[in-house]
Formats: structure tokens, C-alpha cells, sequence
């Protein structure tokens, strides 16, 4: 087929391998662009269409996870409903502030990122509350903006940072939270997409076989975070972070 023509069968397995992965990963703890994106760049795609065959492809990862953890009745649909705007609007100052920084500011800042995701994470928190009595809205739209404008500014690790906000000031547990950052992240994800698309960047080839493994991944991620709970969940958002964290100072070194 013409579509995949520039594609040869090994990299079509690298890449269904990474995607699975990445759409594993990023169900129950996000952070799935860090495995997807590196094996793009290394193929020799150039950084533009990476980043608009990865955000496709994450598009329809998202979906099946939301999807899946609505069946489950797992999504604070109150909210997602408050949070969806905000993040929308926060996400769109981020990606246009981001144009403005150079790469160098935007590698220190992801690291950073990570450092404080981390500290929040091991940091003891409060007893879990009842969503419908105790939140209001600008507690929800304070506690998830602010990863929304990171989603635009500066991208990776956008679902594992929104998860560890709604646990640790909304007072989710890991499940609810994992759950309720899907539609959102889906959201933030679609108006870059359609960006993408307008401005011919999507390699289709590349990003029909990325977005199948990851509605495969995020298909058999999400059952096993419903099913394995907030221990599983937890276990695997440790594992990223630190990937994450790893990567990219090994990042900044190289460069």
C-alpha cells in the first residue's frame, strides 16, 4: 500500500511494539509519549511530523481508555465537566508562550516538571473525601488548568502530572483520578490534532499503526488498573516517573 510505502516491515513492528506500549502505559499512569516519541525520532522521521503522528495516534489511545473507564462508571464526570474548558483555554496560552522559549529552557523545565510530580507523589496525602459534598468548582478548575497550560507549553508526561493533581488536591483516589484525566487529556489532545492535520504534518502510515497498538494498549492498560486498583495504578506511576526523569537527564547530557 501506498500509505506505508515508505515504511519497512521492521520499523511497522517497532512501532506496533512502542505503541502498544505507550498506550499501556499512558491508560493507567500517562507519560506514554516518552516511549512512543524517542522510537519516531530514531527512526529518522523528522521532529514536526513526530510530534503530529504521535499526537494522532495518543488521540485514539485516549479515546479507547475513556471509553473503557466510562463502562467501568470510573470518570468524576462532575469534574471533567468544570475542568474541560479551563484546560482547553490554559492548553492554547501554553502552546502559543511556548514558541517563545528555547529548547534549552524547555529540557530544565520538563526536568523540573518531573521533580516536583515526584515530590507530590511520595508526599503523604489527605483522606480521600466524597467528590459530590466536599469539592468545588475552583478547587477542580485550580487543580487541573494548571497541567492543561503545561499540555500546550510543553506536553510530555501531561497525564501522569494531571493524575497526581486530582490526588493530591482533590483528594481522588488513583483510580478515579487515573480515570477522570482520560476525557481531559482527550480534549487538550484534539485541537492540537486537528492543527496538525490542517498543516498536512501526519505521517498516516505511521500513525494508523501507532493507533491501533494503542487502542490495543490502552485497552489492556485500563482493564488492569480497574482491576488491579489504586496499588497497581501507583506501582506503575512510580515506574514512569522515574523513566521519565532518567531519560531525560540523559537528554540534557547528550545535547
Amino acid at each position: 500500500m501506498e500509505l506505508f510505502s515508505d515504511i519497512t516491515f521492521f520499523w511497522l513492528i517497532i512501532f506496533f511494539i512502542a505503541g502498544f506500549s505507550a498506550g499501556y502505559i499512558d491508560s493507567i499512569a500517562g507519560g506514554g509519549g516518552m516511549i512512543q516519541v524517542p522510537i519516531l525520532l530514531l527512526s529518522g522521521i523528522s521532529p514536526v511530523n513526530v510530534l503530529a503522528s504521535n499526537k494522532i495516534a495518543s488521540l485514539f489511545g485516549v479515546l479507547m481508555a475513556t471509553i473503557k473507564y466510562a463502562l467501568s462508571k470510573k470518570i468524576s464526570w462532575r469534574v471533567v465537566k468544570i475542568a474541560i474548558i479551563p484546560c482547553l483555554i490554559a492548553s492554547y496560552i501554553g502552546s502559543s508562550l511556548v514558541m517563545f522559549l528555547s529548547d534549552e529552557v524547555i529540557k530544565w523545565l520538563i526536568l523540573i516538571a518531573i521533580l516536583v510530580a515526584m515530590i507530590f507523589l511520595f508526599k503523604k496525602s489527605k483522606k480521600i473525601v466524597e467528590v459530590k459534598t466536599e469539592l468545588n468548582n475552583k478547587k477542580i478548575v485550580l487543580a487541573t488548568a494548571p497541567i492543561g497550560f503545561y499540555d500546550g507549553l510543553l506536553g510530555p508526561g501531561t497525564g501522569t502530572y494531571m493524575m497526581i493533581s486530582m490526588k493530591k488536591f482533590l483528594h481522588l483516589d488513583y483510580l478515579i483520578s487515573t480515570a477522570s484525566t482520560k476525557p481531559l487529556n482527550f480534549a487538550t489532545n484534539l485541537g492540537s490534532a486537528i492543527a496538525f492535520i490542517f498543516a498536512g504534518k501526519v505521517l498516516w502510515g505511521v500513525a494508523i499503526v501507532l493507533g491501533v497498538a494503542n487502542v490495543a494498549g490502552s485497552y489492556v492498560g485500563s482493564h488492569f488498573a480497574i482491576k488491579g486498583g489504586e496499588e497497581f495504578i501507583k506501582k506503575v506511576l512510580i515506574f514512569v516517573l522515574i523513566f521519565m526523569l532518567f531519560a531525560n537527564i540523559i537528554k540534557i547530557i547528550l545535547s
